[in-house]
């Protein structure tokens, strides 16, 4: 009998935070929950728990209330997870609820009034200052495992696509009628 290599670990990823930052806000907040889907995996496979389901955990970060209370365990799970690895973390699982509370409240509700506009800006910039600031924490996490920074083709393609949705919506907002 032959003995198989160990598998090596898979490692979290550690996504650049311009990326994470320009899909946020290219997106108009819509990359929000589908970072909270992809770093969820990340924090199932390290911990082996099953019951984190990707999928349910992103897309309740549309459900009012209940939202705050899913940003509050995912970055109390980074903050465990980071303590468990010998680290020290600083992360404020609170902030982040609150962020993302922020976020839906202005993600849900838009018009073209000017003060719709103002709480546009305030939404992307909640929404990114949470995405950013719990990639920062899981990029500590993973560097210290190991782990490289990169960019792969599908975040340009994510980009690409942002990118395009937030250029036809400036357009659609500046080509409507008065």
């Amino acid at each position: 009998m032959s003995a198989r290599p160990a598998a090596a670990p898979r490692l979290g990823r550690r996504r650049p935070l311009w990326l994470v930052g320009a899909l946020t806000v290219l997106s108009l907040g819509a990359y929000i929950p589908i970072w909270f889907g992809l770093t969820w995996a990340e924090l199932r496979r390290e911990d082996g728990d099953r019951r984190k389901d990707p999928v349910a955990h992103a897309l309740s970060i549309f459900v009012p209330g209940y939202n705050a209370w899913q940003a509050h365990r995912h970055f109390r799970a980074i903050g465990d997870l980071a303590r468990r690895s010998g680290g020290t973390p600083r992360i404020d699982a609170t902030t982040a609820a609150l962020g993302v509370a922020i976020w839906w409240v202005t993600f849900t509700h838009y018009a073209s009034d000017p003060i719709f506009l103002v709480l546009d800006a305030v939404e992307l910039v909640a929404g990114t200052a949470v995405v950013v600031y719990g990639q920062r924490a899981l990029n500590a996490l993973w560097a210290a495992r190991g782990a490289e920074e990169r960019v792969l083709d599908t975040d340009w393609f994510a980009l690409a696509v942002a990118g395009t949705y937030a250029l036809l919506t400036v357009i659609g907002f500046l080509g409507a009628p008065a």
